[in-house]
C-alpha cells in the first residue's frame, strides 16, 4: 500500500488513553500521532469514514488544560499483526482548534519516540 501521509507520525513513548468524551470510556490507546492524524489500538472496531469525538488527557508539561478534544474520521481499521484481539485504527484529524493543535505538536515533540532509537 502506498504511503499517502503528508506528515510523518511519531510513535509514542508514553501510554496515552484515547477517550470517548460522551461516555468517558477509554476506547483505545494512542500508538502514534501527527497534526494530521493518529493511530490507536483498540479492542473495538470502528467503521471506515465514521467521525468520532476524541479526547486525550494531557499533562501540565505539554498543556495549560487537562485535556484536548477533536474530531477524527476513521480511515482504516484492521486486526493488529501481533495482538489479534486488538485492532489498529487510523484516524484523520478533521476538526481541531488551533490551540489544541499546538498541544498536539507539543505531545509529538515531548513524547514521540525518536526514529532509529533501538535495533532488533
Amino acid at each position: 500500500m502506498r504511503e499517502r501521509r503528508k506528515l510523518k507520525r511519531r510513535g509514542m513513548s508514553y501510554y496515552m488513553p484515547v477517550i470517548d468524551p460522551k461516555t468517558e470510556q477509554i476506547i483505545g490507546h494512542l500508538v502514534d500521532i501527527s497534526l494530521q492524524g493518529l493511530m490507536m489500538d483498540s479492542q473495538m472496531s470502528i467503521p471506515i469514514d465514521k467521525d468520532c469525538q476524541i479526547r486525550l488527557n494531557v499533562s501540565v508539561d505539554v498543556a495549560d488544560k487537562n485535556y484536548i478534544e477533536f474530531t477524527g474520521r476513521c480511515k482504516w481499521c484492521r486486526p493488529d499483526d501481533l495482538e489479534p484481539y486488538l485492532n489498529d485504527i487510523g484516524f484523520e484529524i478533521i476538526s481541531i482548534t488551533p490551540h489544541d493543535a499546538e498541544i498536539v505538536q507539543r505531545i509529538v515533540d515531548k513524547y514521540g519516540a525518536r526514529e532509529n532509537t533501538f535495533s532488533i
